[in-house]
């Protein structure tokens, strides 16, 4: 420890005597690159530096390790002018905490910028892979499932879970994600950069057409429509002691999105609805919004059982973004209407 403060002390110092009267200004810059998995051999990384002196320089580039290697040569830099500098890390062997040197020199050699790269190296087979053993790509994680616990009809359960980007590449824009209409997936950053550990947020908003019970399903997360990992949670939801008895409607889908159909083709999704209530669920009428969507009629679900209801969207005639409904009217006392909300993009 002692030796690695006089180390930073002699090249603090080193910056302030080089640096002299080029103008630059510049201090040493300490850059945590995170933890770095070790059986990926090398790490790649590049740094951005700007030439805020008022000359135009020669940039070199010099480093304490053999390890850390980059583009050899001297580049002209211009006043104000920004350059990317790749670098190429050989990582040790060794699990271990690591600092490398990187100085930026000018054509005689005086020092114009330092960078002290800090990173921790894991031995897969006993952290990383041997604590997130579980792959859900591109993450590994503790859990095998994810458990957001219990709560009562009407609750929003949530639970915070530690991921671990393996994917091979920086994730970005994760403030983006699309999951469902009563799932929704945060991270603790919008971007998660290779081989660092995030948070990650699971909340389920529960409502009265909740299904009751032990409830385990795979939530798919999408970005920009592509699929980004699927997860595995469970939950269990109680009823409320206050809930009146009575018939209770309840659809596994309340929003669906028919993406991409071409003009004159049908495109059709099998929804389950239910009754979650304790006397029989008399259907009264169903009616759509729109002749494009057909579906098949259903008069009464008992309780406890459910039935499938077919609606096919048909896009003859159609075009540009449609949005339509199915409204089901019922016996519900909590919601006597029931709105199915359907989407597509027809071309």
């Amino acid at each position: 420890m002692f030796l690695r403060l006089l180390k930073r002390f002699i090249l603090s110092l080193a910056l302030i005597v080089f640096i002299g009267d080029m103008g630059f200004g510049q201090a040493l810059e300490f850059m945590d690159l995170g933890v770095l998995e070790g059986e990926f051999k090398r790490f790649k990384r590049t740094i951005t530096w700007t030439n805020r002196g008022e000359k135009d320089v020669d940039l070199n580039l010099w480093t304490d390790h053999s390890n850390l290697k980059f583009e050899e040569g001297s580049t002209k830099v211009r006043s104000g002018e920004s350059i990317d500098i790749p670098i190429n890390i050989a990582l040790p062997t060794e699990a271990g905490d690591y600092e490398y040197e990187l100085r930026l020199l000018d054509g005689d050699d005086f020092l114009l910028h330092g960078y002290q790269l800090t990173f921790k190296v894991l031995q897969g087979e006993l952290d990383v892979f041997k604590a997130y053993r579980n792959v859900y790509w591109p993450f590994r994680t503790k859990e095998e499932v994810f458990n957001l616990k219990a709560g009562y009809r009407g609750d929003t359960l949530k639970a915070q879970f530690d991921v671990y980007n393996l994917g091979g590449e920086d994730l970005l824009d994760l403030d983006k994600l699309t999951v469902s209409d009563s799932i929704q997936v945060s991270f603790s950053s919008d971007q998660v950069n290779h081989h660092q550990f995030a948070q990650m947020q699971i909340s389920f908003a529960s409502n009265d057409a909740s299904q009751l019970g032990f409830q385990r399903k795979i939530v798919k997360i999408y970005q920009e429509s592509k699929l980004l990992v699927a997860l595995p949670i469970q939950y269990t939801l109680l009823p409320r002691t206050d809930e009146p008895s009575g018939a209770r409607l309840y659809s596994n889908i309340i929003n669906y999105d028919f993406k991409v159909i071409k003009v004159g083709q049908s495109k059709d999704v099998v929804i389950s609805l239910a009754n979650n209530g304790n006397e029989l669920l008399e259907i009264e009428k169903m009616e759509s919004n729109c002749d494009c969507l057909a579906f098949n009629q259903i008069s009464s679900i008992s309780p406890g059982s459910s039935q499938r209801l077919r609606v096919t969207f048909n896009a003859k005639g159609r075009l540009g973004l449609e949005k339509k409904t199915i409204a089901i009217f019922s016996n519900d006392p909590k919601k006597p209407v029931q709105v199915l909300s359907f989407r597509a993009h027809v071309k």
